[in-house]
């Protein structure tokens, strides 16, 4: 009886085996499609537990291959639905606002509103400059990101500002959670951001999506929140800051979690600014040493700045500010 009982187990674990794998095969070009899929690496079963932690689940292998953003770029499934009905809501009153405008202007263009509006049309083209700031800049400014970021909260001293962080944060979750303390209580990104209008926003995240997914995938979902940060804060600075660096005792034992890594990814990230409304800024040029490994001197774990030095990040800060 008790080798009968042992067989079964048996046959379970290869029959879930096989039919994950079955699931995980049909989906691999749907659901599953910004997973890996290199055999040797991601066996077909695992893209399943992946798509399960991501809120994918195997109903749905028989969808469209993508959803698509606000600009018709294609994100992955869990953008939509944590965000979709605020993006919906900004995508109307851009609509509404546009005919609005379009309508003013055929009835009411005159020579000095022609000559104002080519006026300012030409110095928002013109690329800025940053320039040094004092702490009273980010009074108006809303943070965002993961651990890092918390701790920037905790020890920077920047008070006056908000902070939308939490550890373990993501770019593939980010909408989906209600992560971010208001005065209502935890709400999620979009709600948090459509309640009060800020000046500035940083964004600093990358660092818990090594491993996860590709390059590209991570760049559509980091490109796509960004468009949303534009849609919910039309008139913010947008300053996307590259992921800071870890150790080379870190990077070098580590085949995930690597310095080779996020130099590739903060060289995508760098792509997306424009220098007129959206910036990229480094943090690394100052907490890194010759060779572009965190100086191990202000970290304790060879990922996390010391509370004690998150100076060092605000005072970089300082450094990159942009005047109106």
């Amino acid at each position: 009886m008790k080798k009968l009982w042992k067989y079964k187990v048996t046959i379970t674990i290869l029959f879930g085996w096989v039919f994950l794998s079955v699931i995980g095969y049909l989906g691999k070009d749907t659901a599953y499609e910004r997973y890996e899929t290199d055999i040797g690496k991601t066996p077909y079963f695992a893209l399943v537990f992946q798509g399960v932690h991501d809120g994918i689940y195997p109903w749905d292998i028989g969808r469209e291959k993508q959803d698509f953003g606000p600009q018709g770029e294609r994100v992955w499934a869990g953008a939509s639905r944590g965000v979709g009905a605020a993006t919906e809501l900004v995508m109307e009153a851009e609509t509404e606002t546009t005919g609005t405008e379009a309508a003013g202007a055929e009835t009411a263009g005159t020579e000095m509103a022609g000559t104002e509006t080519a006026e300012q049309e030409a110095t928002e083209e013109q690329e800025k400059e940053f320039t040094d700031v004092d702490e009273s800049y980010f009074d108006d400014a809303v943070f965002i990101g993961d651990s890092r970021t918390v701790g920037l909260h905790d020890y920077g001293g920047l008070d006056q500002a908000d902070f939308f962080a939490t550890v373990g944060l993501n770019v593939y979750d980010m909408w989906d959670e209600k992560f971010c303390e208001t005065d209502a209580g935890k709400v999620t990104l979009a709600e948090a951001l459509s309640a009060k209008k800020y000046g500035k926003i940083y964004f600093q995240i990358g660092i818990n999506e090594m491993g996860r997914g590709t390059l590209d995938t991570f760049m559509e979902a980091y490109a796509w929140s960004v468009q949303v940060f534009r849609d919910l804060q039309p008139d913010a600075i947008i300053y996307v800051q590259g992921i800071m660096h870890v150790t080379k005792e870190k990077s070098d034992a580590d085949p995930i979690f690597n310095n080779r890594g996020l130099v590739e990814r903060n060289m995508r990230i760098a792509e997306l600014a424009d220098n007129k409304t959206i910036f990229y800024i480094d943090v690394n040029e100052v907490v890194c040493d010759g060779e572009g490994n965190l100086n191990p001197d202000l970290t304790f774990d060879n990922l996390h700045l010391y509370g004690s030095k998150y100076n060092i990040w605000v005072d970089f800060l300082k450094t990159k500010g942009i005047i109106k």
